[in-house]
């Protein structure tokens, strides 16, 4: 752990110490696609989620993809 934490010291002085539009770009670089990610992995988790509500509110609606009102 301490080797990693130290690597990781050193990537930290390197990114501060660049001119700020190379960050802007480095942290869009690497911020954009692990956004993304994240953005679908939260929607995958919530169409699960609603699948078993309403599979629990209505047993035959989640089957048929009929409203519950």
């Amino acid at each position: 752990m301490t080797a990693f934490l130290q690597f990781w010291d050193r990537v930290e002085l390197w990114l501060a110490t660049l001119p700020f539009p190379l960050q802007v770009v480095i942290l869009l670089a690497m911020g954009i696609p692990l956004f993304l990610v994240a953005a679908v992995a939260v929607e995958k988790v919530a169409d699960i989620l609603v699948h078993r509500f309403r599979a629990l509110v209505a047993p035959g609606a989640a089957e048929t993809g009929k409203e519950v009102r």
